[in-house]
């Protein structure tokens, strides 16, 4: 696995790149992901994630994390051995510090959260749906207190209908 990060204006990234890299490594895992894989993280400030929301989502307001899916792990049509390119995360520490608090969670631990819905949507999960929503939710909850401890909460936070 590969987790390239990229934090160009170096901002606070609130985990080292480390903790992000093992992070997204462990839900991969914890997926069944066995294909060599890369993972582009991008770091950004408030504006650059406001105006990535407005141009791809439409929604004229900085978000948290956006992920954009590029091939599909088990994508018959890549070569075995071949690297898998999953997809990008794009995240705003800024963003995500000031409503952790408002989820009961710490700007770390907000973080982690992030990350793992991120890397997610990335394996095929959404929450357009309230069906879709409560899967994704779920499984976010068991990846987190597996990988994290209880501490993260994960609440009803994924379904864009009341964007």
């Amino acid at each position: 696995m590969s987790v390239l990060i990229s934090n160009d204006a170096g901002i606070d990234q609130i985990l080292s790149d480390g903790q992000i890299a093992d992070l997204i490594e462990s839900v991969l895992a914890a997926e069944g992901v066995a294909r060599p894989c890369e993972v582009s993280v991008s770091v950004v400030d408030k504006d650059e994630i406001h105006g990535l929301n407005r141009t791809w989502r439409g929604i004229d307001k900085p978000t948290d994390v956006l992920s954009f899916e590029c091939d599909a792990p088990d994508d018959p049509g890549i070569p075995e051995g071949e690297l898998v390119e999953l997809g990008d995360i794009i995240v705003a520490p800024e963003v995500i510090a000031d409503q952790a608090p408002g989820f009961g969670n710490t700007p770390a631990d907000e973080m982690r959260l992030m990350l793992v819905h991120g890397t997610l949507h990335l394996l095929g999960y959404d929450h357009i749906e309230d069906d879709e929503a409560e899967v994704m939710e779920a499984r976010e909850d068991g990846l987190l207190r597996e990988l994290c401890g209880p501490s993260v909460q994960v609440g009803p936070t994924t379904n864009h209908a009341h964007d």
